[in-house]
């Protein structure tokens, strides 16, 4: 269209796209931002995960051992196998051509560090060795390594005295050098000797020529290898105390000399240890990370390192670095998994709300769309021109939305794709979403039909349309529910359960509201009330509640109550696992007995409630029955049994402390014991034990589930029924559990102190926090705590708009009835009356949804390596599987600020303002 301007040239018509953008601002502009929004969601998460994985796997490796980052490369070699005069017998160019062979058959992105790499010999097992002088804590000789010189000794170490040893051995007489570390405890010096039997029986003497300093002590070479920097005291295992401890050392000596290490037992050891580059690893890189590892270990690498090696028998092992990326593959599959769930809640709540959004669009644009119709428009032609007018403000929208994401979440290069394709699909589905609802409206031209919600009856391609989608949703929760016992990882259907919830609920709502509608109509219209059969008529009269909504208010109020559940499973896993593995609030602990009056000191820190002494003796072990060990917990019945109740860990049953008293001396010692412990003992029910004081028999009066002192297999007795043995006196306790929410781990530690030196204080809030440390978990806290605010706003967005749907025409109607006497306080009380029952339908349906999919989630997800680390679950520190816990506060605070935000909707609808100037206009005779 054209228009003649003064000067008779031909002026062209305002754009439609620029004319509807200023003819509907604000709705542009709430579009846009919402449009934004989604999409910096929906690209942020992606980096979000990707980033929070990359840092919980460098961390795992900073904090991860030497040797649980390193590929190591063993050889042995026996006296019998290679003669004692062999010259070239596991030189160090063959050792360093073994090094070359791996190195150059490690595939990307398995890469050795070639400038760490330690390689050398040693004894295949340590020697007891005596000397004059060497330390012996129990009576025991210390254990002894011999190891050849590192390859760059000269850049590893320095010589503080004395000189390096000499390449010969003299005799039976080897030279090696000590760290300074090593010679200040064993008590060596420059010129000290010790020996050691051979294989034949004849001494073979050390004799210290000097002492070395390590120029990096944190290097890996002296970490590989245990007692290489400094010795460590050992303990033989033992059944009843005291341990039984040794001290275990390394010495060094010249690669001339290795034939000596021929004649020890066991012969000598080739060893590389090659530590792995992972400062540009990322968690993409860990599937091929572990294919290599694979294949170097039990591959065709490893048959290519021993074909390549000069050395025979090399054995290729990284078990401990394929257990590392094991235990961050399960907790990243676990995080995955908790993290799809949240993305196709919060995602298809956003898509909901879009929709809404666009069917709202439409049906208020009815009138003009039908004229274009009635005028000749195509259907495509209003298509394109919706398409236009959507377009322009949703691709800025969503490319700004997108582009924050990418410059405010940082990320590895990796998650670009996802995060591009994501802000791309939110813009998608805003473009297309009013164009597709507006051709499919306008297809055929109908008048228009009133289709009253108590009235209405659904036509029967409607009805097997919802039949359908309600029997595939049931199918897959049905599907899901039968595969709770497979194996963790990232489950579209499962991740896709309170979306499926939400699709029936929200189904079985719509054709359950009318109900109620039409049981109250009749009684209502016989009350002499106003508000309340006017209320019901125009419930009842009111247009078919569309799904969408709903379907956005049920799916997000149950994302945001999953997100609860999931952190509050993990909290109180934690804290039930801290408690079970500390016992108490704290735990002070002894090698051997607890000093006296330690427990009159503990009880003086503030907020310190109770304490209980006891006597663990471990290794016990039931004669006769080849039951399990146990551990023999001796307590002063009354307080104990005060802690157990305080605690909880009492077995469900308050600890019968009454049973366990009995006189010295007169019969077996009542117990009370584990559930395993009892299975062993059988009918007899009684086992003999030695005990610190002496043999004793026990008796099982009480079974219990799980007790403060200890985990695992346990018989509780009374500490005054135990035998006194020959000093007369009764053992005494080597544990203090102590009790007190709130006391100050500070104040008890200095007090433990004070008292004597040696003790161990455990902290429950301190093993709580050790826990659940790492990028990985917080990440996922986070995620799922975004996850269900981001579900609770859509859910408030859903129920907004909503109740704005016929906003307009309620403040009509109510000007009209006030136009005619209706008092203000009764039209009020209409609009409550009018607004709250879908409001509340929805929150209550939501609250129900949210309660199904916990309960059908929760034997499906298993949230123990969310909870706890790779390490606590291999040392077995975890004592409880980790599961989903209904939370009240992320059900009730949601659903509450919903009914608020109707309420205020529903005060905002029935201010008087406007519509008494409309019911002004009314009595006038205006008509709009």
């Amino acid at each position: 269209m054209t228009d003649m301007a003064a000067t008779g040239r031909p002026r062209a018509a305002v754009p439609w796209v620029r004319a509807r953008l200023r003819a509907s601002a604000g709705g542009a502009l709430a579009l846009a931002l919402l449009v934004g929004v989604t999409a910096f969601l929906a690209a942020a998460v992606p980096r979000q995960t990707a980033a929070q994985e990359d840092a919980a796997l460098r961390q795992a490796f900073a904090r991860a051992q030497p040797e649980e980052r390193t590929v190591t490369v063993t050889a042995p070699a026996s006296h019998r196998e290679v003669p004692e005069a062999g010259g070239d017998f596991l030189s160090p160019a063959r050792l360093a051509e073994t090094a070359r062979a791996l190195w150059d058959t490690a595939r990307p992105p398995l890469v050795p560090d070639r400038q760490a790499a330690v390689y050398g010999l040693r004894n295949s097992g340590p020697v007891a060795v005596r000397g004059d002088g060497l330390p012996r804590p129990t009576g025991l000789h210390p254990q002894l390594t011999l190891h050849t010189r590192p390859q760059d000794d000269a850049a590893r170490l320095r010589l503080v005295s004395g000189r390096m040893p000499s390449p010969d051995v003299r005799g039976t007489t080897v030279e090696a050098v000590v760290t300074t570390r090593t010679a200040e405890v064993m008590n060596l010096a420059v010129g000290s000797t010790f020996h050691f039997p051979d294989v034949t029986a004849a001494r073979v003497t050390v004799r210290v020529s000097g002492l070395v300093a390590p120029r990096d002590p944190d290097a890996d070479h002296w970490r590989t290898e245990p007692a290489l920097l400094e010795p460590e005291l050992r303990t033989v295992p033992a059944t009843v105390p005291p341990p039984n401890q040794y001290w275990y050392f390394s010495a060094l000596i010249d690669s001339g000399a290795r034939a000596v290490l021929l004649r020890c037992n066991g012969g000598a050891m080739a060893y590389w240890h090659h530590p792995v580059r992972t400062a540009g690893l990322t968690a993409a890189d860990v599937p091929a990370l572990r294919s290599a590892l694979a294949a170097l270990s039990a591959g065709p690498d490893e048959a290519e390192v021993r074909d390549r090696s000069p050395v025979s028998g090399t054995d290729v092992t990284a078990d401990e670095l394929i257990a590392l990326l094991e235990g961050f593959e399960e907790e990243r599959r676990t995080s995955r998994s908790l993290a799809l769930t949240a993305v196709t809640g919060v995602g298809a709540s956003a898509a909901v709300v879009l929709v809404t959004a666009a069917v709202l669009t439409a049906a208020g644009r009815r009138p003009e769309l039908v004229l274009l119709r009635a005028r000749g428009a195509s259907l495509t032609g209003i298509g394109f021109g919706l398409l236009g007018e959507t377009a322009a403000v949703a691709v800025p929208a969503a490319a700004v939305g997108t582009g924050c994401a990418l410059l405010w979440v940082p990320a590895s290069r990796g998650a670009l794709p996802v995060s591009l394709a994501a802000g791309a699909v939110v813009a998608a589905v805003a473009c297309a979403a009013l164009p597709v609802l507006a051709a499919a409206a306008h297809r055929r031209l109908r008048p228009d039909v009133r289709g009253d919600v108590a009235t209405a009856r659904p036509t029967r391609r409607r009805a097997v349309a919802e039949f359908t989608v309600v029997v595939l949703a049931v199918g897959g929760l049905a599907a899901v529910r039968r595969a709770d016992t497979a194996s963790g990882g990232t489950d579209p259907l499962a991740a896709a359960v309170p979306v499926l919830l939400a699709v029936v609920a929200a189904l079985v709502l719509l054709r359950a509201y009318p109900l109620p509608l039409r049981t109250l109509a009749r009684p209502a219209a016989r009350s002499r009330g106003l508000v309340l059969p006017l209320a019901l008529i125009r419930l009842g009269r009111a247009p078919a509640v569309s799904v969408l909504p709903l379907l956005a208010v049920l799916v997000g109020l149950t994302v945001s109550a999953f997100g609860g559940a999931v952190l509050t499973g993990v909290a109180e896993s934690r804290a039930r696992a801290a408690l079970a593995e500390v016992g108490a609030d704290a735990r002070v602990e002894a090698s051997d007995a607890l000093p006296g009056g330690l427990a009159d000191r503990v009880r003086r820190v503030p907020e310190v409630d109770g304490t209980a002494a006891v006597r663990i003796e471990y290794g016990q072990r039931p004669e006769g029955t080849g039951g399990p060990a146990f551990a023999l917990v001796a307590v002063d019945p009354r307080s104990y049994a005060r802690l157990a109740g305080r605690t909880g860990l009492d077995g469900g049953e308050p600890f019968p402390a009454g049973k366990l008293d009995r006189a010295p001396g007169t019969g077996p010692l009542p117990a009370v014991v584990s559930p395993g412990l009892a299975e062993a003992l059988g009918d007899r029910g009684t086992a003999a034990v030695d005990t610190a004081g002496g043999r004793a028999t026990v008796r099982a009066v009480a079974v219990r589930s799980e007790t403060p002192a200890v985990t695992g297999e346990f018989a509780v007795v009374s500490a005054a029924a135990l035998p006194v043995g020959r000093g007369g006196a009764p053992p005494r306790p080597t544990v203090l559990l102590v009790s007190g929410p709130g006391l100050d781990g500070r104040a008890l530690a200095d007090a433990v102190r004070r008292t004597a030196d040696g003790l161990t204080v455990s902290l429950r809030s301190r093993q709580e926090a050790e826990y659940g440390a790492g990028p990985l978990r917080e990440g996922t806290r986070r995620t799922q705590s975004a996850a269900a605010v981001a579900g609770a706003g859509y859910a408030a967005l859903a129920l907004l708009l909503w109740l704005l749907q016929s906003a307009a025409e309620r403040r009509t109607a109510l000007a009209r009835l006030r136009a005619v006497g209706m008092n203000p306080r009764q039209g009020r009380a209409l609009v409550w009356a009018e607004t709250l029952p879908p409001a509340a339908l929805g929150v209550l349906g939501a609250v129900v949804t949210a309660l199904g999919a916990v309960a059908l989630l929760r034997p499906a997800v298993d949230l123990t390596p969310l909870a706890f680390t790779a390490r606590a679950r291999a040392a077995g520190e975890e004592t409880v599987r980790a599961a989903l816990v209904t939370d009240a506060g992320a059900l009730l605070w949601p659903s509450s600020g919903l009914l608020a935000l109707a309420c205020v909707v529903a005060a905002v609808q029935a201010w008087p303002g406007g519509a008494c100037e409309e019911g002004g206009r009314l009595r006038k005779g205006e008509r709009e």
